[in-house]
């Protein structure tokens, strides 16, 4: 349960904090009975060794102190022994140290039993271990420090209650940003596309969550946007052909008879239609500077397979291209994309203008080589040349065209880091610019 759920991660990761915590404080607690132990008893051998020097008669030294037995080994400072009180069999081990170095900050920590044996310098310099078995004071600082664990335990319960009660009330302030935007979330839907997880008042380690989620919705609301579009271009584009051919199957139940060169060609109108839709659906799915930068091209290869695909239409209307590709050059996009958009400029100029048609490869400019395609018939008036680039927009209403074509072409440079416009009106030049291939 916990594996999924951010809340009881967080009071985990807490609440094992404050026991790390308790422990150190365990540990640093450490040894607290022997350091109070050695502490009285570095007292007691002050009071008893002072004004004592190494000449001193130690005969008279108390042989108890507070109820522990006392004994004594007298040492000389550079540490040579020469006395022990007669209960000991042999001198008790020199150990050197001061009541100040007992109470320092860092120390480590040393292991006293049952007998305390702590040093006293005398006034010649001479050291005296006094030693005692300090069974009362051992039993006392015992009991007095269980007594204080017991209390802190039973203060323990009700402070970690409260403490995990002050921690989930901290967790449900936290987590509401997240459960706010959860509920604006679920509201995301076709009805409101544009909605966002809004990521004012989110904690930090979640703004980089809702970000992607948001530009992960701005894909999916682009992507809406973009079906709504192919559907309401094919309803607009698809509406008046149905109609016609609908008219004309009617006219066939009526009369009997079936004009089939007349419903074939609404069929290939509509079928280039859909085609054309379709292509630029394609278009349209693809963001502008997507296109890999190794997808590489060579600009007078597809331009001459274009123009070599039309030739067999130009000579069956008694035209003529002429193509003039000097030099050759590496550009961004698909050749499959870049020939199909060059054929439809071609195609443009082959039943829409007049004369011969020119295709003039130009390197004029370093980065965007241009590629122009001209005719001489009467070209778009100037205030109307980038109207005609829109969708459905037609030279003439009552041409056969779907006003698609141009729409198409303008989408399939600009995807490839290029673009197209028409450059003159007399004689009627349209220029498509593309980007050199890096």
């Amino acid at each position: 349960m916990c594996d999924r759920s951010l809340r009881c991660r967080v009071l985990i990761s807490l609440l094992a904090v404050l026991m790390l915590g308790f422990g150190v404080l365990a540990l640093y607690l450490y040894d607290t009975r022997d350091e109070l132990r050695r502490c009285v008893m570095f007292i007691q051998a002050q009071e008893i060794g002072a004004g004592m020097d190494a000449q001193s008669d130690f005969s008279k030294l108390p042989k108890h102190y507070a109820g522990g037995e006392l004994s004594y080994t007298l040492y000389t400072a550079d540490g040579k022994a020469l006395w022990h009180s007669a209960n000991l069999e042999r001198p008790r081990k020199l150990r050197r140290g001061t009541l100040e170095e007992e109470l320092s900050l860092f120390r480590a920590p040393v292991n006293s039993g049952r007998i305390i044996n702590v040093p006293v310098t005398l006034s010649d310099g001479s050291i005296l271990m006094v030693a005692k078995e300090d069974s009362m004071e051992r039993k006392l600082i015992g009991d007095l420090l269980r007594m204080r664990a017991m209390r802190g335990l039973l203060l323990l319960v009700p402070f970690c209650l409260l403490a995990t009660g002050l921690l989930f009330v901290l967790m449900q302030w936290t987590l509401r940003p997240i459960r706010k935007a959860a509920r604006l979330a679920e509201g995301i839907g076709p009805h409101d596309p544009e909605r966002r997880i809004p990521l004012r008042k989110l904690p930090g380690e979640v703004l980089p969550l809702a970000r992607a989620a948001n530009e992960g919705l701005d894909r999916l609301a682009q992507a809406y946007a973009y079906e709504q579009r192919i559907a309401d271009d094919a309803a607009h584009a698809l509406r008046t052909p149905l109609a016609v051919l609908d008219l004309r199957l009617q006219k066939c139940r009526l009369e009997g008879a079936a004009d089939w060169p007349a419903i074939n060609r609404e069929f290939g109108l509509i079928h280039k239609l859909v085609n054309q839709l379709l292509a630029l659906a394609q278009q349209d799915r693809v963001q502008a500077g997507t296109v890999p930068s190794d997808a590489r091209t060579s600009l007078a290869r597809v331009a001459r397979e274009a123009a070599a695909t039309m030739i067999p239409l130009f000579e069956a209307h008694g035209r003529s291209i002429v193509v003039r590709l000097d030099q050759d050059v590496m550009v961004r996009g698909s050749p499959d994309l870049l020939r199909e958009a060059i054929r439809n400029v071609l195609e443009n100029a082959l039943y829409h203008g007049a004369g011969t048609v020119r295709m003039i490869l130009s390197k004029a400019q370093q980065d965007a080589p241009t590629l122009d395609i001209q005719d001489e018939g009467a070209g778009v008036h100037l205030e109307t040349q980038e109207i005609m680039f829109q969708r459905f927009r037609k030279g003439r209403e009552a041409s056969s065209g779907s006003g698609l074509g141009l729409a198409i072409i303008r989408s399939t440079l600009r995807n490839a880091g290029g673009d197209a416009h028409f450059v003159s009106s007399d004689p009627c030049i349209m220029r498509l610019a593309f980007r050199r291939a890096g």
